[in-house]
Parts: C-alpha cells; structure tokens; sequence
C-alpha cells in the first residue's frame, strides 16, 4: 500500500484540533515517536491499538509523529490506519521536537508518549488511565520498562532501578514515557522544547512540578524497550557524534531565570562532576604551594584526586570498566554541556512547520 498523499495543515488547522479536544470527542492518545524505525515500528504500533482496544467504551486514538523517516515506517503505519503527522523540514527533527510535532496535532484529553522502538504493555494503559482520573493533582503517571537486551552501563542502572520500584512512588520526571494529563500540558505551555535534542521528559517534568503537579511511577510492567544494538563506548560516541550530548547545556540554557532552575540542575548533577574534582584538586594545590610543598607533589594531587574518585567508583560498580566509563562520560557531558549553554535559548512555543499524511482517528 502507498502513502497516502501530502496534505499540509496550517496552524488553523491545529487549533481546530485542539478545540475538538476540548469537547472530549478523543479521550487518549498514544504518541509514538519514529525515526527509520521499521525494524520495530509495526509492533510498536500494534501494542498501542491493541492497549486502545482493551479499553471498551474509551475512544482513543494513535498518532505517528515521524521524523521524515528514509524507510518504510510511514508505509508501514499507514497500511496499519494510524494518523500520520511528519515534518516539513528533516533539519527541524530532534527528540524535543518531534514529540512537540505530535502534540500540536493530537487529539486526547490524555496522551501516552511512545517511542517506536517501543512496545506498549496492553494492560498498562487503562491502569494508567484509572490511576490519572483517580489522582487530579498528578500529570504524568509511567510503568516499569524492561529492556529486552542489557547493553551499557546506562542499560544496567535503568534495569535496577526499575527492578527496586515500590507499588507507586513520586519520581523526578518520567523517562521511557507515560501518560500525560492535557489540561497540565496545557497549563504549562507546551509538550516538549522543540529546539532539545535530548531531556526533552525531563525538561517537562521539572515545568509540571513548578506548577504543583505531582509525576508518578507504578511498579506495573509498562513497556518492552528494544534499544540500539551498542556498547558504553559506542553510546558515548554516538551522542558526541550527533551533539546530543550538548542538550544538558541547553536543558539548564532553557531553565536559567526560571523557578525551575534548581531542578534541571540536579536533574544534569553528572555536567558538574568532574568541574567539582578539579575544583577540590586545584583548592589541595593551592593549600600545598602556601605550605611550601615540591613542584612534583603539586602535580601529584589531581592523579590521586582523580585515582581516588576511580576506586570510589569501581567500589560502588564492582567494575573497573565502568568507574572509567563514567569518569570519561563526566568530561564528554562537561564538555558538551558548555556547547550547548553557549548556543543560547530559542523560544520553544514556536509552530513547527509541518504536515498530516493522515487523517484517520480511531473511533
């Protein structure tokens, strides 16, 4: 089957759509977020009509926000009747702004933001659901994800966290997705900071928590996770490579002056890593010079600072490799983060210019 033919929509169009969500007509919808993904993009979206379905008498709908995919991810959404939406311009894709694509063309009074690598736990969806409707001062409420492969260091403290999940817990913001109450996004201003190439959750969870909203996470299976196919050193440079690195910088860039700025910089506590060592180190060698202490012994001090936050970490890790990892994944973020501060904020309310290559709403 071919895809269907381009329409354009204008942002008349968008505020139409989000009139017709304010009359309740479209109750959730399943946000999926696709770049070349047709490996894992019909199951994917399979999960997500199946999650509607054992919803009886809840009108949902599900919506593909693609990337201007190069393979068959459209074609395949389409023969599968889901709403497609995509870019007008590739150079606009990134993280942040693809799921703000999808925002301005959604239709639900609830949206559960998937990516396409993704598998959405049927069951899941109504519990989340229940569980919003129950909890007005909630926004955003997320399952356990379950990575089908353990790769990295990152893969191994995601599986371990969500393995020492309690029944429900409030947590700092909602990574691997989950369901969004409209009405706060709404209050809030906006989905996702178009202008992210990554944190594009957190920046939404720490905006929700400002205004006095509530983000929790149940310890119900929520989402099957595909993942890439890399190693530790692999990830780190991919993100260097794609300067998706840089998006922590541009996280706190987005936060300064705002009365969540103390949150977006715990949330990238890891950019201020190794800058706080060489702070310690440079304080000791100052404190030895006074003393009177030989130019070697001087040179010495930030080797045993740095040899000494090594063993800390290989102590906690029970893992040499990853204490190293981490300590060089500590200088790439620093690094990376003062590329993006420097790029200076953009105006994330901004329309992306964009097109519907569907309009088949799930009745």
């Amino acid at each position: 089957m071919s895809t269907p033919a381009v329409r354009p929509t204008t942002n008349e169009n968008q505020l139409a759509m989000n009139a017709f969500t304010s009359a309740g007509q479209v109750e959730i919808t399943v946000l999926v977020k696709a770049l070349n993904e047709e490996r894992h993009i019909e199951a994917c979206l399979r999960s997500a009509q199946q999650a509607l379905a054992a919803m009886p008498g809840i009108r949902g709908e599900v919506l593909l926000a693609d990337s201007v995919s190069t393979d068959r991810t459209v074609a395949i959404a389409a023969e599968m009747g889901v709403r497609i939406v995509q870019f007008d311009n590739a150079a606009d894709r990134s993280c942040g702004a693809t799921l703000q694509l999808g925002y301005q063309y959604a239709l639900g009074r609830y949206l559960y933001v998937l990516d396409g690598d993704m598998q959405l736990v049927p069951e899941f969806l109504g519990r989340a659901h229940a569980y919003l409707q129950a909890n007005p001062g909630v926004a955003g409420v997320g399952g356990r994800l379950m990575d089908t492969h353990i790769r990295t260091e990152a893969d191994r403290k995601r599986n371990e966290y969500y393995a020492s999940l309690r029944t429900e817990q409030v947590v700092s913001a909602l990574g691997g997705g989950g369901l969004y109450r409209r009405e706060a996004i709404e209050q809030v201003g906006y989905l996702s900071n178009r202008w992210l190439p990554a944190y594009e959750e957190a920046e939404l969870a720490v905006r929700l928590q400002a205004a006095g909203y509530r983000l929790v996470r149940l310890s119900d299976p929520a989402i099957l996770h595909s993942g890439h196919a890399e190693t530790s050193l692999q990830m780190l440079s991919r993100l260097w490579r794609s300067r998706r690195i840089d998006a922590s910088g541009m996280f706190l860039r987005s936060a300064l002056g705002r009365p969540w700025f103390g949150r977006a910089a715990r949330t990238v506590w890891f950019v201020f890593a190794a800058p706080v060592v060489y702070a310690f180190a440079f304080a000791l060698m100052a404190v030895a010079a006074i003393a009177g202490a030989p130019w070697p012994a001087l040179v010495a001090i930030p080797l045993v600072a740095w040899c000494g936050v090594i063993g800390l970490l290989t102590w906690k890790k029970r893992n040499l490799e990853g204490a190293l990892i981490s300590v060089l994944s500590w200088h790439m973020n620093t690094v990376g983060a003062l590329r993006g501060f420097l790029r200076g904020a953009r105006d994330p309310m901004q329309a992306i210019s964009s097109r519907e290559l569907s309009e088949q709403v799930r009745g």
